[in-house]
């Protein structure tokens, strides 16, 4: 009996540590678009680092591939009463981060007592822009996946292959957009490429652009001084033609961000600060 008794206690010991030891390393499936860098940014990890984990030669990857994501991934067991919200709010960790660090699982509304989940990282600070917010209201926008720098071939006289300069974020026609950070708008209107459009100058040398808007919040026009947070325009699919062109692509906010003190203007990749933005927002 006292056997049996120190059995069950040790079961249900090991039932309420549901946090896997730091050794464990989370898998990660390889998506179409994505690069060595994409996902070790992502992970807050090297490039170098993510190859040694999984003996990789070269930085070739392909669509379905499964890497492992070292150290800085936690594990954690489901609980009965679990669900993946309730599990982002324990960790600190954005719902959409969490998906993103769970390929396996199919369905994120269904999760069950058992399952191991991948706890992602807290998203690395940027040198700059820390104190930004997000975009897009929390709960109002679906994955973000970091699409920077993939192929386009849209154009006004037919496909030429193109890098995409921003992020693509999905959402529902008419979710609010705001303002990043404090700045004067300094182009406002229809763009061929981006549609209806907003770029907002930051500083002396940044400026965030804002693209495939739906419509423009009141009082917006070049010149205006917007505030960090403040309403500046609706998700919308409009561009890729002339005037009052939408519905070429599903709704979603294109966000950018420009280095303005070069000519002509040179891109970097907005992933890394929307990550912590997110993170922030929670």
């Amino acid at each position: 009996m006292k056997r049996q008794i120190g059995t069950i206690l040790a079961v249900a010991a090991l039932a309420s540590f549901s946090v896997a030891g730091s050794a464990s390393a989370a898998t990660y499936q390889v998506r179409a678009g994505d690069t060595l860098w994409k996902i070790a940014t992502s992970h807050g990890m090297t490039v170098e680092q993510l190859m040694a984990q999984n003996g990789l030669t070269s930085t070739w990857i392909y669509p379905g591939q499964t890497l492992t994501i070292p150290g800085a991934t936690r594990q954690y067991v489901v609980q009965p009463s679990d669900t993946m919200w309730l599990i982002s709010r324990k960790f600190g960790v954005s719902l959409d981060a969490l998906v993103r660090a769970n390929p396996h699982i199919a369905d994120p509304s269904n999760i069950w007592a058992g399952l191991i989940v991948n706890i992602p990282p807290i998203p690395s600070r940027p040198a700059s822009f820390a104190d930004g917010v997000f975009p897009l209201p929390a709960n109002r926008y679906k994955m973000i996946e970091d699409n920077y720098g993939d192929a386009r071939d849209w154009s006004a006289n037919g496909p030429v292959e193109r890098s995409h300069e921003g992020v693509d974020i999905l959402a529902d026609k008419w979710t609010p957009v705001y303002s990043v950070l404090d700045g004067t708008v300094v182009n406002y209107g229809w763009n061929e490429y981006g549609g209806w459009r907003l770029t907002v100058q930051t500083d002396d040398s940044t400026a965030f652009y804002y693209a495939h808007l739906a419509g423009y919040a009141d009082g917006i026009a070049k010149g205006v001084k917007v505030r960090k947070g403040q309403l500046i325009g609706y998700v919308g699919n409009t561009g890729y033609g002339p005037v009052g062109t939408e519905g070429k692509f599903e709704t979603h906010l294109h966000f950018g961000i420009y280095k303005t003190n070069r000519s002509p203007w040179t891109t970097i990749d907005p992933y890394p600060y929307l990550l912590w933005w997110e993170y922030r927002s929670q």
